[in-house]
């Protein structure tokens, strides 16, 4: 038996929502002018310039902190595997990441605040 090709598709079937030359109902009392300005939002306190400088200096602090929390971690991993197993070239990475990265962003951490 022969595979049958599918059917093709008719473009007006594809469309899901209401008729295209339907006209959108109006309600009775209804003033146009008075949705419009329920469309302008008025000036909000949360969008005020001293809240957007209070939360860039919060992810500011919030930056330097993950860095030393990130670094840290790494830190306590390696040795934690260094002491577990240890070998010379072990001790020797941690003491390397230790000091070239755990020291530096631990300082940047307390110069930052």
């Amino acid at each position: 038996m022969a595979a049958s090709s599918p059917r093709p598709v008719d473009p007006a079937s594809l469309y899901d929502g209401p008729e295209p030359n339907v006209i959108a109902p109006q309600f009775p009392g209804a003033d146009p002018l008075k949705f419009a300005m329920l469309a302008e939002t008025p000036p909000d306190s949360r969008s005020r310039p001293d809240y957007v400088a209070t939360i860039t200096a919060g992810l500011d602090v919030l930056g330097a902190r993950l860095l030393a929390l990130l670094a840290v971690i790494a830190a306590c991993a390696m040795w934690g595997y260094s002491v577990y197993d240890p070998t010379q070239m072990r001790i020797y990475a941690a003491a390397g990441f230790s000091v070239s990265v755990l020291m530096p962003t631990v300082l940047l951490y307390f110069r930052k605040g």
